[in-house]
């Protein structure tokens, strides 16, 4: 009986090789295995590996000689009758790739265009509305005659009346006024908070405003420069 010099269990003495663990009891000429592939830069995943037989008979794969049922080794040249179960097998792992994200599209600045040009027409001068405390200097323009306005609040404009002894603020009766139709209390200039205004006095022949007709007792506003007419007598107003 042959002992191993590596775990020491006891072999037969013809045996070359340990049963239990395969060490070389005499020496002998292994054959050359392959050189273990290496290892690339991508990582490995371990992947277990079922053990399977080598072998359907009892014949050494290797060598071909008959072995005992139950031995892990030849005894002829050592090679293993059985594969055992191996750690891990290596499967390559793709690496991750970094793909950087895209930054959006620019926007393309939007270029206003430029409007055309189109002449917009003047307006016309609006005379601004005169505010006083009194009528004065304020005239009315007939037929080139300036008659002025009194120092009042307000004027009575119409032809006197000698029978009645009614004498208008601003008489019009030797201008013209009883041919025109001019009623002795004809129309009234007058302020109202600061502003000159007119009114007809619900005259027989009405009052006109620059061509307008006014309704009687209803003021509108007078400005430098109106026509006043009344019956068919024109006359201008300014405003001094």
């Amino acid at each position: 009986m042959v002992f191993c010099p590596q775990c020491g269990v006891q072999n037969p003495a013809a045996a070359r090789y340990c049963d239990q663990c395969g060490a070389a009891l005499v020496p002998v000429v292994r054959p050359a295995t392959a050189m273990p592939a290496p290892v690339g830069t991508q990582q490995a995943a371990r992947v277990p590996v079922q053990a399977v037989p080598m072998t359907t008979g009892n014949t050494c794969p290797q060598c071909g000689v008959t072995f005992i049922p139950g031995e892990a080794f030849c005894d002829s040249c050592g090679a293993a009758l059985t594969v055992g179960m191996q750690h891990t097998a290596s499967v390559p792992v793709p690496a991750p790739v970094y793909v950087p994200a895209s930054a959006p599209p620019a926007a393309t600045p939007v270029v206003p265009q430029q409007a055309a040009s189109v002449p917009v027409p003047a307006a016309p001068p609006v005379t601004p509305i005169v505010q006083r405390a009194m009528l004065a200097p304020a005239q009315l323009e007939v037929a080139g005659v300036m008659l002025p306005l009194p120092a009042s609040p307000q004027a009575l404009i119409g032809r006197s009346d000698a029978v009645s002894q009614f004498f208008p603020d601003v008489d019009l009766g030797s201008h013209g006024a009883i041919e025109g139709g001019v009623g002795r209390r004809h129309t009234r200039i007058f302020l109202d908070a600061g502003e000159l205004k007119i009114e007809d006095l619900d005259s027989t022949n009405g009052t006109a405003l620059n061509g307008r007709r006014l309704a009687p007792r209803a003021p509108e506003l007078l400005r430098d420069g109106d026509e006043i007419r009344l019956g068919t007598l024109s006359t201008r107003f300014r405003a001094g």
